[in-house]
């Protein structure tokens, strides 16, 4: 059975299509949400101070990983969260690997500032190394951070998303800020 999907069909029906397997579903939602794609990968980029990628490319890239795990959205906050999630995944793989290669020894820079955000490291790989032990220690706080300061998510949608209260995501990301800036330093 072949369906077609009509094209003013919402991006959180082509996900469900497209979780249970329905043809066409995939490229219906590629078209739909391509644009928001490309801006995220272009917001993401502007905060990187080496650019492994062209936002076209951290989109293809970001989409084949996406993917690979389709079916776990039940919204369009949801999958645009993990989209940006591994957006930046690529970026501190791209990071590690641009290491690898010899080319360490950069100075390590972290700004840190009460009021504002996250702390920013010129070496992206030491605060996702950082991440990573926070989402072994609290995983909801290294969640809220990584899509408010890393994602570019408000409160309000990180709290959507993760389903919590506002307080909650703001006691959380001014954990996660503290935590991660002692660990970084």
């Amino acid at each position: 059975m072949d369906t077609t999907i009509e094209p003013g069909t919402r991006i959180t029906d082509l996900l469900h299509a497209w979780s249970s397997g329905e043809p066409g579903a995939a490229n219906a939602l590629a078209q739909k949400v391509y644009s928001q794609l490309q801006s995220l990968a272009s917001a993401r980029l502007r905060l990187e101070q080496r650019q492994a990628f062209e936002p076209a490319e951290l989109v293809n890239e970001a989409w084949l990983r996406l993917s690979e795990v389709h079916g776990v959205f039940p919204s369009r906050q949801h999958f645009f969260a993990f989209a940006a999630l591994q957006m930046r995944r690529l970026l501190i793989d791209a990071a590690r690997a641009h290491r690898a290669y010899g080319r360490v020894g950069d100075t390590l820079t972290v700004s840190l500032r009460l009021v504002d955000p996250a702390p920013q490291p010129a070496d992206a790989a030491v605060l996702s190394e950082a991440l990573e032990l926070l989402d072994r220690l609290d995983k909801r706080k290294s969640q809220a951070f990584a899509l408010a300061e890393l994602a570019g998510f408000d409160h309000e949608q990180v709290a959507s998303i993760l389903e919590v209260s506002v307080a909650t995501i703001e006691r959380d990301l001014r954990f996660a800020r503290v935590w991660l800036a002692a660990r970084i330093r």
